[in-house]
């Protein structure tokens, strides 16, 4: 009996050294471009990332906010205040079921000597920018675990053709989605980020799987080292 007891455990120490290792995160990314549009994400432009002043927690609102200036920065992207900006970059992101977001744009007004400025004042504008959410749901299994579908919706608009004409016209959807346990919202929003700027601007035709490491935010800082 004596000789199988090495072999056990060197399984279960080989078990716990996997176990340690680095987590991934499985994400499915589905990006859209309509060919037809004259509006396509060109390399280098500028960006600037709308904040939705009415979400429920302005607090996590704000942090994706500067996690997306952050990975736009990384890919070489330029960051514009919303009156020079080439294009508007919306977020929306939730858990479970379908859910739809009205993000209110700022107001901004004409001014002579062209272009538009921010504030009050005559002839002032401003509108919303809707998402709607694609549909997920929770996934109940027989041994009491509950998966959560966690998912993120981006939405790049043409920013000059909006000052201009006051309505949206949209270069690039970016939806990713990831299944599983944890229910930490704020936690797993890191990596659906990451995972829709591997394919950011890209039609990627159809729902892209893709492995987000664990270690992979701290390397765009996005995350502060454990």
């Amino acid at each position: 009996m004596k000789q199988y007891l090495m072999p056990l455990a060197v399984l279960v120490a080989a078990a716990l050294v996997v176990g340690c290792g680095p987590a991934n995160y499985n994400v499915k990314v589905n990006g859209y471009t309509d060919p037809a549009a004259p509006t396509q994400v060109v390399p280098g432009g500028s960006f600037c990332v709308i904040e939705n002043q009415q979400a429920k927690n302005p607090l996590l609102e704000k942090e994706v906010q500067e996690k997306l200036n952050r990975l736009l920065d990384k890919q070489g992207y330029r960051l514009a205040p919303y009156e020079k900006a080439d294009y508007y970059l919306f977020f929306s992101f939730g858990m479970g079921g379908e859910g739809s977001t009205n993000v209110v744009m700022p107001e901004y007004y004409p001014y002579t000597g062209g272009g538009f400025g921010i504030g009050g004042g005559s002839g002032h504008r401003s509108a919303s920018y809707f998402f709607v959410a694609p549909f997920f749901s929770y996934y109940p299994y027989p041994e009491s675990v509950t998966l959560y579908d966690r998912w993120l919706l981006l939405n790049v608009v043409d920013g000059k053709y909006y000052r201009e004409q006051g309505q949206f016209r949209t270069g690039w959807v970016g939806e990713a989605r990831s299944t599983g346990a944890s229910s930490d919202l704020r936690t797993v929003l890191t990596y659906l980020l990451l995972a829709d700027f591997k394919k950011f601007g890209q039609n990627t035709g159809k729902a892209v799987s893709l492995d987000i490491s664990e270690t992979e935010p701290q390397v765009f800082g996005l995350t502060p080292a454990k």
